[in-house]
């Protein structure tokens, strides 16, 4: 079944969509990929006239959800995370053709190994104190972001570790050593 999407974005790239009893197919510009429908969330109802129905509750979350991977699909997403701090670095190290990780270098006296998804793609820049993170799944990656944001997350006294460039970040102010 066939379905035709009318919203207010305007999507360059084709795209199709197909439905069956609890998938959906979509097929983009750079990839294939499928929606499990699960009856009991999305409160989907099949009709005799082979129609699925949204229960009103569901409408929003459904699409939000439909547009984001359409958007995956199509274009990908970008993000960008600084590292700042002295002694601080990032580094790259691959173990077989698919498997990437990241090594961190954060003072901390033990290594720090991350593994990467096979869907994300990662580069390192600015003396490796930067990374750039492309996925096609845009809560994989935000998910990503954050589990590697834990390891280091920004200190306020002094500014350093893990932060995004468009996070505005204030400082605090320490305890002074002259009481009065």
């Amino acid at each position: 079944m066939k379905l035709k999407i009318f919203y207010k974005k305007f999507l360059s790239k084709p795209i199709n969509l197909n439905f069956t009893e609890n998938i959906c197919f979509i097929n983009g510009y750079l990839i294939s990929t499928h929606l499990n429908l699960k009856k009991n969330n999305y409160c989907l109802i099949a009709n005799s006239k082979n129609q699925i129905l949204l229960h009103k509750n569901y409408i929003k979350t459904f699409f939000s959800l439909l547009l984001k991977t359409i958007d995956g699909i199509s274009y990908g997403f970008k993000a960008i995370l600084h590292l700042k701090g002295k002694g601080l670095r990032l580094q790259l190290k691959k173990i077989n053709f698919n498997e990437i990780i990241l090594y961190l270098k954060l003072g901390y006296s033990h290594k720090i190994f991350f593994k990467l998804p096979q869907n994300v793609w990662l580069q390192t820049f600015d003396r490796r104190r930067s990374l750039i993170l492309f996925s096609l799944n845009y809560f994989q990656l935000r998910y990503l972001l954050k589990q590697i944001r834990n390891y280091y997350p920004v200190n306020l006294y002094k500014i350093r570790g893990f932060y995004e460039p468009t996070e505005i970040i204030k400082q605090k102010k320490g305890k002074s050593k002259l009481n009065g």
